[in-house]
């Protein structure tokens, strides 16, 4: 069982990916307030205020607070930063996941 964080989690996209890994525990992450709705196969978890300038470093100090497995950035604006970053999320042991489904 992996632990995955999923970007744009407010988005009908994320909410759509979380059946994709049911066997695993589901972080949807999203900027701004994060919603406080239960749920038994994902919680939220808000990544702050977005800024463009520190995009791949906040998303890899999340995977790291949570203990993750794998990012799934959604957002085209994180697509980029994560892909560049790679390397250093392999690092961690933070597998990069495509989010071309």
């Amino acid at each position: 069982m992996l632990k995955i964080l999923i970007t744009g989690g407010k988005s009908v996209q994320a909410l759509k990916l979380v059946d994709r890994f049911a066997n695993d525990t589901v972080i949807l992450a999203d900027y701004g307030e994060a919603p406080s709705f239960p749920s038994t196969k994902y919680f939220f978890i808000s990544l702050g205020e977005r800024n463009d300038d520190v995009i791949a470093h906040n998303l890899l100090n999340h995977c790291l607070n949570e203990a993750v497995d794998a990012i799934l950035p959604l957002n085209t604006f994180e697509k980029e930063e994560v892909l560049k970053s790679t390397v250093l999320f392999k690092e961690f042991n933070i597998d990069v996941l495509a989010s071309d489904f």
